[in-house]
């Protein structure tokens, strides 16, 4: 079975550009980005009236008013923050948990794991589901890793690792590492 096929001459060059988080109030959530991750704020868009779409099942779109901000975080990622008001259809009490079905977790790779925990744990508006932890044993062995929840209920990894995992021994595919870390290639080694 392949690892992976090279389609890029039928479809074009396909990088990630984006996670999109619904959250409850659009200035809280970028204030949070803003200070935990130094994300940096590039606009905001909207009120937006009647943005609801027709989802599968559903006779016609539920009317809302959307406001969305988009972040950067380094040169790693874009986070669009969706905020939806006025909503004509009940909502959820809480936040999908990740083993939910259409549960999700958004994963920051921390060079520093057990300082930056520290000093969230000196916030009061988030809470953590456990301590940082080390993998023992498997593919991620050495693996650094713990989650929190912030002020909104989103579920948050922050995650430590290093090139040369032993899952590496068993194929030519690397994950994509932190673009300040190195990866290590067989000519490395």
């Amino acid at each position: 079975m392949p690892i992976r096929v090279d389609r890029s001459a039928e479809r074009g060059r396909l990088a990630l550009d984006h996670v999109g988080l619904s959250v409850p109030d659009l200035e809280e959530a970028v204030a949070f980005f803003v200070e935990v991750f130094d994300c940096e704020h590039v606009f905001t868009a909207g009120p937006y009236e009647n943005s609801g779409w027709v989802w599968p099942g559903e006779p016609e779109p539920e009317v809302l008013t959307l406001r969305l901000a988009v972040l950067r975080q380094g040169d790693t990622l874009n986070i669009e923050l969706l905020e939806y008001t006025d909503r004509t259809r009940e909502q959820p009490d809480r936040a999908p948990r990740p083993a939910d079905p259409g549960g999700h977790h958004l994963a920051f790779y921390v060079e520093d794991i057990h300082g930056f925990e520290r000093r969230l744990r000196a916030r009061d508006d988030v809470r953590f589901m456990n301590a940082t932890e080390t993998e023992e044993g498997g593919p991620i062995d050495g693996t650094e890793w713990c989650y929190f929840l912030t002020p909104w209920g989103l579920t948050i990894e922050l995650i430590r690792w290093e090139p040369g995992l032993p899952y590496e021994s068993t194929t030519r595919s690397r994950m994509v590492p932190a673009p300040w870390r190195t990866m290590l290639t067989e000519e490395d080694e």
